[in-house]
């Protein structure tokens, strides 16, 4: 239930969420966190332009840059040719465990907004992307090999 000045702005002040950094794109955990998480959405191709507009637009929360600041997203950065294959790769997919996963340079911008939005979308889930045990073993004996 929001407050009285929430009502009327009809979003609310307090809740945030973060815009995903260039270092987080930048780290394969994180980004395989990404898009499993996607993955386990279980959205076709198809429909993922829509979802993603659709869950901007309910977002109740703001978007906050690296400066404190809002930021508002562009949406015309999924307006491409060969978007559902994009989607289809990036979302539809699991990441295979042997598999270091990283973003093109001309995919930036739409796995940023991708993660932002899913970020805000499902704080709880997004606030172990990226975070592995100090003392993962299995991870550590699966590199020296």
């Amino acid at each position: 239930m929001f407050c009285d000045c929430c009502d009327v702005l009809d979003y609310c002040r307090n809740i945030k969420s973060q815009l995903v950094s260039d270092s987080e794109l930048s780290d394969p955990e994180f980004i395989r966190d990404v898009r499993n998480f996607a993955y386990s959405l279980n959205i076709s191709s198809y429909h993922w332009r829509e979802y993603l507009n659709n869950r901007y637009r309910d977002y109740k929360g703001w978007i906050e840059g690296p400066d404190g600041r809002e930021v508002f997203l562009n949406m015309r950065v999924f307006e491409f040719e060969n978007q559902r294959a994009w989607f289809r790769d990036f979302c539809c997919k699991p990441t295979r465990d042997h598999i270091k996963p990283y973003v093109r340079r001309e995919a930036r911008g739409r796995a940023k907004i991708l993660a932002t939005i899913l970020r805000a979308a499902y704080p709880e889930a997004a606030i172990m992307w990226g975070v592995r045990a100090a003392n993962d073993n299995e991870a550590t004996r699966a590199w020296r090999q």
